[in-house]
């Protein structure tokens, strides 16, 4: 074996050669030709593994066996990172080609460097590896001559192989220490003596010596502390017949353990001038630190302090602890669990009380290295918190019970508390409030001038003072909801008059200020439609007439045939046209009118800056859109006047009724057409809702014209009646229909609602002049011969021969036709009927008459016998 051969064998590094032999299918196949012990140790086996293929040692990554089989094949070098050995550990792995098909590998644990080529030996492929070492080699012979100074030493000491090699005489110290002396190699050959105390942390095992020591002429004189190992090279007899010695610069190692020395020192000093006890314990349960303070608490005595066990601290703690069994507990928690993080009180036999808080200690990879414990002594604090909380407490319940919403903040505009009342109208709790900004809480804007809480607790802290805003807010809820609130800001103060804080105290103001506005409203407005009444109308001319408005001109307007819908189809309809007209008059004026209704079905809107000619095209809007509405089946007539103030001097109370009277005679023109096409829609209306009521007008008409005629009624008479037997019902339009249509016959109410239907016939037709005689007649066609009729009482001739006539024609077909609640009799049992009540119910000519059209003379005399022989009251 060659020295370079030794010198591999017995190096700390791995290496191995290889050679790549392809099998039949084309792949090649890395298999190792020689291994040194190193090798052996690194991959995890102590048997040579000549002849194994490189994937075992890989665990089968094909891509670093890749790398093997390109290196071989095609030459150059390539370094990387593999897991193996047993453990499995991360090694740095550096490949090259000695020669063709053949490749070296470098293994060390990750962390040491890579070093350059050797020069010149006997075997040109263990050269290269020793060239290849991460650490500085020389080597010298049995004579002490330099026969290997390896590239990472050229680096190290600047001075190249070529100078080196052959020397003796302690040359090779000379680029360490600036001077001949002897150094760790000389160690295998000579006594130790005065070689020894120039190392420090000296080691002797087996022949081989390890030292660390500062070399001062290493890197151009700047020097650099080393750590060395230096072996024996020995022949197949166990003869020395060299030595060899690694050198691996520590300087930073060795600046990175005086700074951290210097830093721990520095962390210990904070550690003890902590004002919480500390205490470290390792992964290994191996007590590192107690800092005085920790010794101050517990009472630690100096047996326990000065060991680092573990077991006599937790024992000694332990009986000073209220609940041991509790701390044991936790302690063995935290150890089996050691990523959890821990804050707890721990109550000490003599009262103490501490705060103790536990967290893992690990690395920035994650590793745990052990737990720190801290305890801070809060038996004051919590005496003060406790007589703190039942004073507080006691405030609260009494702010609680209060009605007015209470929210203290501190001088920075912070919420510190709030009692039930303001939970309720902000919509926040007070654990959701604590610390949030008081403006997004006491979400408020004065209705005056738009003051916001936050302004307001400003306004308090420079004013020193309690202020009470003279308007309500507007508070706005979480939710949206709007309240109206008042109430009063003060300032906080300690006993030196320190101001701390704002307390706002404020109540709803809601229901108060809604039946205000309510009253403000009604006060100005119409409650019917909504629009402004006569009041806003009467103080709004005030402001308005004055010369800045002119021309200022006014319109008015009138409904049509509002009473005649009020009688004939109820008020409740009546006051849907007043609306509907209401929404016609906004819609079509413009959004600076004032449009006001002045009472019953008078409207009056006033225009500002309006001459004559834009009044009347609004005017002519308004008529648009009235035709193209209606109220059910009601058209809607409107009847406008317009006036206009045009010079300052100019009386607005004269233009007020010359617009009146100009209304007033345009409503002449048109009522009369409305209130005909009314009576109209009102029979069509009755008809529609009752079928019979038509069929039985048409029959009392023809009946009222037989007899009038027979009566010797002139033409235009005989016209008046038959209109009027068509229009006696007209009145049942104002009764419901659920009575007219019953099945059964009216009970006593519904009777005396039905009895209305003369009066309301009357009120309809006589609203239009060419009814207005007939009318009378409508209203009198229930009256009784006898005086015991409605709706007035007369008797005889006290009632009018057309109503007496109508009375007769609709008795006989009310008799004859079949009702909802009675059937038909036939003409000869009415015929009986009507003679029987002849003089009681009925007018005795008007009956006589019908019976002799209805039955013939012979008939009608034969009845008239017959029915006088019996006795019986109608």
């Amino acid at each position: 074996m060659n020295i370079y051969e030794k010198i591999l064998k017995e190096l700390p590094v791995g290496f191995a050669i290889g050679k790549i032999n392809c099998g039949k299918d084309g792949i090649p196949c890395c298999e190792l030709t020689e291994t040194n012990t190193a090798f052996r140790a690194l991959t995890g086996s102590e048997d040579p593994q000549n002849g194994r293929k490189m994937p075992e040692i890989f665990a089968g990554e094909s891509e670093q066996t890749e790398i093997l089989g390109e290196i071989a094949l095609n030459g150059g070098e390539k370094s990387f990172e593999a897991f193996f050995g047993v453990p499995p550990k991360r090694h740095s792995v550096k490949v090259f080609s000695p020669q063709k098909n053949f490749f070296a590998v470098l293994i060390s644990e990750c962390g040491d460097k890579h070093g350059n080529e050797t020069e010149n030996g006997d075997n040109p492929e263990l050269t290269d590896i020793v060239q290849f070492l991460p650490d500085a080699m020389l080597a010298v012979d049995r004579n002490r001559r330099i026969i290997i100074w390896n590239k990472a030493i050229e680096k190290m000491t600047g001075i190249p192989a070529s100078y080196m090699l052959g020397r003796d005489d302690s040359a090779y110290s000379i680029p360490f220490y600036g001077e001949p002396r002897r150094q760790l190699i000389d160690l295998i050959f000579l006594g130790d003596d005065d070689i020894r105390p120039q190392y420090g942390n000296f080691f002797r095992e087996n022949g081989t010596i390890t030292a660390e020591v500062f070399c001062p002429a290493l890197y151009n004189n700047e020097g650099a502390w080393i750590y060395a190992k230096a072996s024996p090279l020995r022949n197949k007899s166990g003869n020395v017949i060299g030595a060899v010695e690694i050198t691996r610069d520590i300087n930073e190692q060795r600046l990175a353990a005086a700074s951290l020395k210097a830093k721990t020192a520095f962390l210990e000093a904070q550690i003890n001038s902590s004002p919480d006890g500390i205490i470290v314990v390792s992964d290994k349960k191996i007590r590192t630190l107690v800092n005085r303070r920790a010794a101050e608490i517990f009472n630690l005595p100096p047996s326990v302090v000065e060991t680092d066990e573990y077991a006599p601290l937790i024992e000694y703690v332990k009986n000073l602890i209220v609940d041991p069994e509790l701390f044991t507990e936790k302690l063995d928690y935290l150890y089996e669990h050691p990523g959890v993080t821990s804050r707890d009180v721990m109550t000490l036999k003599n009262g103490t009380v501490l705060d103790r808080y536990t967290a893992p200690v690990t690395d920035g990879d994650g590793l745990y290295y052990g737990r720190i414990w801290t305890f801070r002594d809060i038996t004051e604090s919590i005496r003060l918190e406790t007589a703190l909380s039942k004073e507080k407490n006691l405030l609260e319940t009494t702010l609680a019970s209060v009605f007015d919403g209470v929210i203290s903040a501190d001088n920075k505009g912070k919420v510190m508390f709030m009692n039930r009342a303001a939970e309720q109208l902000t919509g926040f709790s007070q654990d959701e409030a604590r610390g949030m900004p008081i403006e997004k809480i006491l979400k408020i804007r004065n209705i005056k001038n738009g003051e916001t809480g936050g302004k307001i607790l400003k306004r308090v802290l420079k004013l020193k003072k309690a202020i009470k805003p003279e308007n309500p807010a507007v508070l706005i809820s979480r939710d949206g909801t709007e309240y109206f609130i008042e109430g009063s800001a003060a300032p906080m103060t300690e006993k030196d008059g320190k101001i701390i804080g704002v307390v706002l105290a404020f109540r709803d103001f809601s229901e108060r200020q809604q039946k205000q506005e309510e009253i403000k409203y009604l006060s100005y407005h119409d409650q019917l439609t909504g629009l402004y009444n006569r009041r806003f109308y009467e103080e709004e001319i005030k402001r308005l007439d004055n010369k800045n408005n002119l021309p200022l001109s006014i319109i008015m307007g009138d409904v049509n045939g509002l009473k005649l819908i009020n009688d004939s189809f109820g008020h409740t309809m009546g006051d849907e046209l007043l609306i509907k007209v209401a929404e016609i008059l906004k819609k079509g004026c413009r959004s600076g009118d004032i449009v006001a209704r002045l009472g019953g079905d008078e409207f009056l809107i006033l225009l500002p800056k309006t001459g004559a000619s834009e009044a009347e095209t609004i005017i002519r809007r308004f008529s648009d859109l009235s035709k193209e509405s209606r109220v059910g089946s009601i058209d809607i007539s409107v009847s406008f006047g317009h006036g206009t103030k045009k010079h300052e001097e100019d009386n607005f109370q004269e233009v007020f009724r010359q617009t009146e009277d100009l209304m007033y005679r345009q409503k002449l023109c048109e009522n009369l057409s409305m209130r005909s096409k009314n009576i109209d829609l009102i029979m069509n209306t009755l008809y529609e809702k009752n079928n019979r009521e038509m069929l039985h007008s048409k029959r009392v008409s023809k009946l009222c014209e037989l007899i009038a005629a027979k009566m010797n009624f002139d033409e235009d008479g005989i016209n008046q009646i038959c209109l009027a037997g068509l229009m006696h019902d007209i009145g049942k339009i104002g009764i419901d229909e659920n009575i007219l249509n019953k099945p059964s016959k009216a009970d006593k109410d519904e009777w005396c609602e039905i009895k209305r239907h003369s009066e309301i016939g009357y009120r309809i037709l006589s609203s239009v002049n060419e009814f207005s005689e007939i009318a009378k007649f409508v209203l009198e066609h229930h009256e009784r011969w006898g005086g015991h009729g409605y709706p007035r009482g007369l008797k005889g001739t006290e009632i009018s021969l057309q109503a007496r006539i109508i009375a007769v024609a609709d008795a006989f077909d009310a008799m004859t036709t079949e009702r909802t609640y009675s059937k038909a009799v036939s003409e000869e049992e009415a015929i009986r009927e009507l003679i029987r009540c002849s003089g009681t119910h009925f007018d005795p000519q008007v009956v006589k008459v019908l019976v002799e059209e209805v039955a013939g003379k012979e008939k009608a005399e034969f009845l008239y016998k017959k029915i006088k022989n019996q006795s019986g009251i109608c």
